[in-house]
């Protein structure tokens, strides 16, 4: 009896080993670390949220890349490659501006995907809208050209008499440019703990543009040496006196700019050749001048 007991709780043993066997392939400990919590889903969604706004905090730091300046001009100067002889009392050496401003609008253009280490961004500047006007005083004295000296100039294989260009006259200057070179720009402040001063950026940048531009001079009877009532007379006090020229300009200077608004300054230097629009009263004959200034300017980042 005790025989056949113990027979059939070995068979109903090893029937329960045959039948549930996958029980002692359980790793408790493997699967115990494999279990994914609530806290673990919401740790996880906090993280993504966080990233994906900390990207879109870095995308706004970099992201306002059109620029519109609005700049005052400091001692523009239009100087002649020689002096110019063929003018009233002495040579023509050239003037300065007492006021000249700026508008410029352009962009920058990345030439990489992202920033490096999220602090410098290395681009190429395109100026589209650079346009400058400037005016110039009278020269001194009460006299400033005589109606009555002539220049001979050979037009069509002919030797004709031509007005001097009466260039100490009050004069405005106007001129359009458009430019392109590399920049710089650093966000130093970004791995500082303090989201708004990511935004302060600083910008160095050199420029290589070309211009057309014009002159106009203003008449003035009163400045005429020539003092007599003659057909010079007249036709000078009357006549358009407007130079129209073009020739290439470099610039180079840094910004510093906090989200849209920015200051900075600028140098810039060109050469022009300019040549009358009236050809009928001062022929063809064309001169070579110099310019320079610095600008300061605001600056707005769209």
């Amino acid at each position: 009896m005790l025989f056949a007991a113990c027979l059939s709780g070995l068979t109903a043993f090893a029937q329960v080993e045959n039948e549930d066997g996958r029980w002692l392939n359980i790793d408790l400990k493997e699967d115990s670390t494999e279990i994914v919590t609530i806290d673990d889903i919401i740790k996880e969604q906090q993280d993504v949220t966080t990233r994906n706004t900390r990207e879109m905090h870095y995308a706004d730091v970099w992201g306002r890349r059109g620029f519109f300046n609005i700049a005052y001009n400091k001692e523009a100067t239009l100087i002649p490659w020689h002096p110019i002889d063929k003018v009233y009392s002495g040579p023509f050496r050239g003037s300065t501006a007492d006021w000249s401003f700026t508008l410029q609008k352009g962009r920058n253009y990345p030439l990489h995907k992202t920033p490096i280490a999220n602090t410098v961004q290395i681009c190429l500047d395109y100026t589209g809208l650079d346009l400058t006007a400037n005016h110039y005083k009278p020269g001194s004295g009460q006299y400033l050209y005589d109606s009555s000296q002539k220049t001979q100039q050979t037009v069509d294989g002919k030797v004709k008499s031509f007005y001097y260009v009466p260039w100490r006259l009050e004069k405005y200057e106007a001129s359009y440019g458009m430019s392109l070179g590399p920049s710089i720009t650093i966000a130093p402040f970004n791995y500082v703990n303090y989201d708004p001063i990511h935004y302060l950026k600083f910008n160095v940048y050199y420029h290589v543009g070309y211009q057309a531009s014009i002159i106009y001079m203003l008449n003035n009877k009163e400045a005429d040496a020539n003092t007599s009532t003659s057909s010079d007379h007249s036709g000078m006090a009357e006549n358009l006196k407007l130079l129209w020229g073009h020739g290439m300009y470099t610039s180079y200077g840094a910004s510093m700019s906090w989200k849209a608004l920015g200051i900075g300054f600028e140098k810039r230097t060109g050469s022009t050749r300019y040549q009358p629009l009236n050809t009928s009263d001062f022929g063809t004959e064309s001169n070579g001048f110099n310019s320079k200034f610095t600008r300061f300017y605001i600056q707005f980042r769209m």
